[in-house]
């Protein structure tokens, strides 16, 4: 048998308690066959499932993760599924930015009364990850300048006062969502900044787009803003252009 036939994925499922994790309830006590490949961690809402939570269970071992949460309209916590798809569909924007395959993360709805359901997502999610193999040994860096991002203190900030303007009726949702995805994009380009400057003890801009395939238009704003914030600082002068290195 071939090596790539012999595969079965690793799979992390958030479930919320009050629904998806009481199909899955179901389905074992009706008997219902389904993969054993999904691990389930219950949480009390799919909103409190954390964008970092994702990121960590493919650092971990898992080959996908999916999130499992109660139908629209009938969250306990009023809106946590509603936060949950946003954050989502943030993650699959950002998994393409990086170059990741999307098709690794899932979100899908699961009733308590949906036993049948719930095997029935859980084979077909198993079976698309077994179909896209192991998770490639690159991802993990490019996982780790997204989970950097995603923790950045600027994100959250920034992000923390969009929502509460996007709740209080200030700004549409469709604003909301291209803001979070702007800003965590900016956020990963600044850690492939620090990461370069770091790898090579300073550089110049050019230098620092060539190693980052980011434009310099785009990279003179970031260097701007890091050189403000005290995070690089000048160290001379190469080919007419500033040199640059993490200030100490």
């Amino acid at each position: 048998m071939a090596e790539e036939e012999k595969f079965e994925p690793n799979i992390i499922a958030f479930t919320c308690n009050w629904c998806s994790y009481a199909g899955a309830d179901l389905a074992g006590t009706s008997r219902i066959q389904y993969a054993p490949n999904m691990r389930l961690i219950r949480v009390m809402c799919s909103g409190r499932v954390e964008p970092t939570f994702m990121i960590e269970a493919l650092q971990n071992g898992a080959d996908g993760v999916c999130i499992l949460g109660c139908h629209f309209g009938d969250c306990h916590y009023i809106s946590g599924n509603y936060e949950t798809k946003r954050r989502m569909d943030l993650m699959k924007d950002l998994f393409k930015d990086l170059g990741l395959d999307e098709n690794r993360l899932m979100i899908e709805w699961v009733s308590a009364s949906e036993g049948e359901r719930f095997a029935q997502v859980v084979n077909d999610f198993t079976d698309k990850i077994r179909e896209l193999g192991p998770l490639p040994e690159e991802y993990q860096q490019k996982l780790k300048l997204l989970k950097g991002a995603i923790e950045g203190s600027r994100l959250r900030i920034v992000l923390g006062s969009t929502k509460r303007a996007f709740e209080e009726g200030e700004i549409e949702e469709e604003r909301y969502v291209q803001a979070m995805h702007d800003i965590a994009k900016e956020e990963i380009e600044r850690m492939k900044i620090m990461e370069a400057v770091d790898k090579n003890k300073s550089m110049t801009v050019p230098e620092i787009s060539e190693a980052t395939g980011i434009d310099k238009l785009r990279l003179w704003r970031h260097i701007l803003s890091l050189t403000q914030k005290l995070v690089l600082e000048t160290a001379g002068e190469k080919d007419n252009y500033m040199i640059y290195q993490r200030r100490d």
